[in-house]
């Protein structure tokens, strides 16, 4: 086989990451990087992430946390790390677009799976489920994966109910 006649070799992780960029913003780059801040993190490496320079991420992640989206954690050096209440605060106020019979649909269908979850482990909450004595050491992951999705959906409980709630004075009010 010649050389020309040799398959493409195919582009490596970091080319596939650059041409995905190439299709973004700047700011697109800064914001997508910064969704996914769960722990305080250095300007120069979400810079890098991004693909962009120190002083424009840090003007990128000033403005996002002028509007909730980050906090500061830090300024010298400067770190930044998702704000999880405002998230919370986006789903919420999203969730209240809904019709109220789609919210309680919903609402009803993760209280179920919440009962389903309290039975099956005979607990109130994740928090109270040793994994090792629900599954051998091989399927413990699994258990720990159920254990997160009993999170979530404790977590879409309370939202799901404060966007009903709010729905319902939002109606009241405008009445």
């Amino acid at each position: 086989m010649t050389p020309d006649n040799d398959p493409p070799t195919p582009p490596s992780l970091a080319e596939e990451w650059k041409e995905t960029w190439d299709d973004e913003s700047t700011r697109d780059r800064v914001y997508t990087t910064a969704l996914q801040l769960y722990e305080p993190t250095r300007v120069a490496a979400i810079a890098e992430r991004a693909n962009v320079s120190k002083e424009t991420a840090r003007d990128y992640l000033q403005w996002f946390t002028e509007i909730g989206m980050v906090r500061q954690t830090n300024e010298a050096p400067d770190e930044f790390v998702r704000d999880e209440e405002y998230f919370r605060w986006r789903r919420i106020h999203r969730l209240r677009g809904l019709p109220m019979d789609e919210l309680e649909q919903r609402l009803q269908t993760e209280i179920e799976k919440e009962r389903n979850y309290r039975e099956k482990y005979d607990v109130e909450g994740p928090d109270h489920v040793d994994a090792l004595d629900h599954a051998d050491y091989a399927d413990v992951e699994d258990v720990w994966s159920e254990l997160q999705e009993w999170t979530t959906v404790r977590r879409r409980i309370e939202e799901l109910e404060q966007a009903r709630q709010n729905h319902n004075s939002t109606t009241q009010a405008s009445a």
